[in-house]
């Protein structure tokens, strides 16, 4: 959220377009603060989904999403709640508006880097479980190692927000705007600094991702399992593959497609235009960060999907939350299917192993 300094004006949105994304972002602010906690309690508590590796950087990206949820989309609600009751967006006065503008950014930056670069550290531990079946990937203990990784690494790119995030005055009123000045030059650090994130947090990762899973997808679907290969071996393994293949690609594309408006605004606002010119209207700038915001939400969706064990887990959770209703059936327990979320390199396991076997 960058407020447009330029000498341009847009024309300031009604009132029924303001209530409707107060309203639009009320929907995903549920969904994924609801949706993540649950993940987020259905791998603490699940020792069999907390023990892969997978789960574990899922439920990292989960942590991400719920500070989105917490600290970014809350502040989109109070600023197009303001624009609907006709009240201009003034900016928090004294030390606390200041900490806000600049946590907030820097919050927003941090689960966007820390998610892609999970899910770009999944696609790396995926292409070694399956070209190196006998290193199965990270290690349990490698995992805790890479996912603190994660999280300094994103700390640390997102870092300059804290300094070029400040308070001031805008046409006499308080803002929350990017300033660099004056230590860097203002608009030459803009323009490097959103390359630079362009690069390292969008464009590289989603590349180096999509080599490693068209890799992954033509091994993983010319492989044989080896031996002698009975009918529900070989029908597990296929269903196994797809699933955790399905699931993983559905949520790298679904973030870059989230994604993609909001860094085209930024590179129009920051690269493309300059100070003397207008910037793009302010519709552009909802949908972008609003579509950014809304894979916070999707994420837990697409979990639930694909992998049977996270809904078995959600009913058990909702079981232990809600009163049993009289005469409601119970669900199958974990224990009572065969049809587990494998790992892709499950080598010469027998077929109550690799039911018993995670996304490891």
């Amino acid at each position: 959220m960058f407020t447009n300094t330029s000498s341009c004006h847009h024309n300031l949105p009604s009132k029924t377009a303001s209530i409707a994304k107060v309203t639009a972002y009320l929907l995903i602010l549920v969904v994924s603060t609801l949706g993540n906690l649950l993940v987020i309690l259905v791998v603490v508590r699940n020792q069999r989904l907390r023990s892969a590796v997978i789960n574990q950087m899922i439920a990292s990206m989960a942590v991400a999403d719920l500070l989105t949820s917490l600290f970014n989309m809350t502040v989109e609600i109070w600023i197009y709640s303001k624009e609907a009751t006709g009240h201009q967006v003034v900016w928090f006065e004294g030390v606390m508006g200041v900490v806000l503008c600049k946590v907030i950014v820097f919050v927003q930056g941090i689960s966007l880097a820390c998610s892609v670069l999970t899910l770009a550290a999944i696609a790396v531990n995926r292409f070694f479980a399956v070209f190196f079946p006998l290193k199965m990937g990270f290690g349990k203990s490698a995992s805790t190692v890479v996912i603190c990784l994660i999280w300094l690494a994103s700390s640390a790119t997102v870092s300059p927000m804290l300094y070029a995030m400040k308070v001031i005055k805008v046409d006499g009123n308080l803002q929350c705007v990017e300033q660099w000045t004056p230590v860097f030059d203002g608009e030459s650090s803009k323009k490097t600094y959103t390359l630079l994130l362009l690069t390292l947090l969008y464009a590289s990762p989603l590349g180096i991702i999509t080599v490693l899973y068209t890799a992954v997808v033509r091994k993983v679907w010319r492989r044989q399992v080896p031996g002698n290969i009975t009918s529900p071996n070989k029908q597990l393994e296929l269903v196994t593959k797809k699933r955790v293949l399905r699931m993983l690609i559905t949520v790298v594309i679904v973030f870059g497609l989230c994604w993609f408006p909001y860094y085209t605004y930024l590179i129009l606002t920051f690269v493309v235009y300059g100070p003397e010119n207008c910037s793009p209207p302010t519709s552009v700038v909802f949908v972008g960060l609003f579509l950014g915001h809304a894979n916070s939400a999707i994420n837990p969706c697409i979990y639930a999907i694909f992998n049977k064990e996270y809904r078995s887990s959600l009913m058990a959770v909702n079981r232990a939350c809600l009163p049993s209703l009289p005469g409601s059936r119970v669900p199958r327990t974990l224990n009572q299917g065969l049809v587990k979320l494998t790992q892709l390199g499950t080598g010469n396991l027998t077929i109550r192993e690799q039911a018993n076997s995670l996304a490891d």
